[in-house]
């Protein structure tokens, strides 16, 4: 047991050190450092003209938004490309076969690969994360600067007695408290953990379709679609469901069936809940951590039978 699982940390390794050194995969990591910390200066194109009064209210959302969207999609590429070519480039370099022709399970060299794309993933997300986080601190000063720059302007005019300038102290303090409350929101550290919840997913759902395949594009579109899918799930399921008598028991079961096939991707998305200042509790985050956790481990079980039979 102690030596199968030395083996699998020793691929996991092995397949990190090898994405890391790819030109594309770091291209698109440094592309997405960017992209998360250009939302600070998006937020001033899109929301112009907002001034202490409007709180940066408007700008802080956009960063949220835009951040964990960037966050989403630059993860979403990383972990299609680099699942989709575990198996094919390994069939293709032919390192496979030596690899194989050591005391290595192919369960162990599936569940290192996937545990390397995996460490991959989090260190991805961790680095946009800290971008993500010195984007909203530097959101964070600069609204607050506003909002002193605004409160000294009408404290300096002369215009206000002591108790409207005590009123005017009053008023700042709530200003500079909404805009810390806003940016050092806890929730946005459930929305970060549910991105990298859905982004191991989908390299789990791309890493069965792999181990069967003969084509990397074939898997990271097939990939994708099921990724779609999974996002408007809960849509049409709704929309379908709410016919009621018009459905039958078969056109039910369906629904059913593919709502336990595809997982839905749609509610891993919590950041408009976060936008539109619901709580989302720790329970229900923890309980799409448990239901990813499960998907994954069924996934990686199916696709170890799948890639047991496979002619090398």
């Amino acid at each position: 047991m102690i030596d199968s699982l030395y083996r699998i940390i020793v691929i996991s390794r092995n397949t990190l050190t090898e994405a890391v050194r790819q030109r594309v995969l770091n291209v698109l990591l440094i592309f997405g450092l960017i992209l998360v910390g250009s939302s600070v200066f998006a937020s001033t194109i899109i929301t112009p003209g907002l001034d202490a009064a409007g709180l940066f209210d408007a700008q802080i959302k956009f960063v949220k938004d835009f951040g964990c969207g960037a966050m989403g999609l630059i993860g979403l590429v990383i972990a299609l490309l680099s699942t989709a070519q575990l198996i094919p480039q390994e069939l293709h370099n032919r390192t496979i076969y030596s690899i194989l022709a050591k005391p290595v399970r192919r369960a162990e060299f599936l569940f290192g690969k996937f545990l390397g794309v995996v460490l991959l993933l989090a260190l991805s997300v961790a680095l946009m994360s800290l971008a993500f986080a010195a984007a909203l601190w530097w959101q964070e000063s600069q609204g607050i600067s506003l909002a002193k720059g605004y409160h000294d302007q009408q404290v300096s005019t002369g215009k206000y007695t002591q108790e409207q300038i005590q009123a005017l102290n009053a008023e700042y303090n709530n200003d500079v408290r909404t805009i810390v409350v806003q940016v050092q929101d806890p929730q946005l550290v459930e929305a970060v953990l549910l991105i990298f919840a859905k982004l191991v997913m989908t390299s789990a759902i791309a890493l069965l379709l792999s181990t069967f395949a003969t084509s990397s594009i074939f898997t990271i579109v097939s990939t994708f679609m099921v990724y779609l899918i999974g996002h408007m799930e809960s849509v049409a399921r709704t929309m379908w469901l709410s016919h009621g008598a018009d459905t039958t028991i078969w056109q039910s079961g369906l629904v059913g069936l593919i709502s336990m096939i595809i997982p839905d991707m749609n509610s891993f998305t919590i950041v408009d809940e976060i936008l539109a200042d619901n709580r989302i509790p720790w329970l229900h985050t923890f309980s799409l951590l448990g239901y990813a956790g499960v998907y994954v481990m069924v996934l990686l079980a199916l696709s170890e039978v799948c890639f047991r039979f496979r002619e090398i």
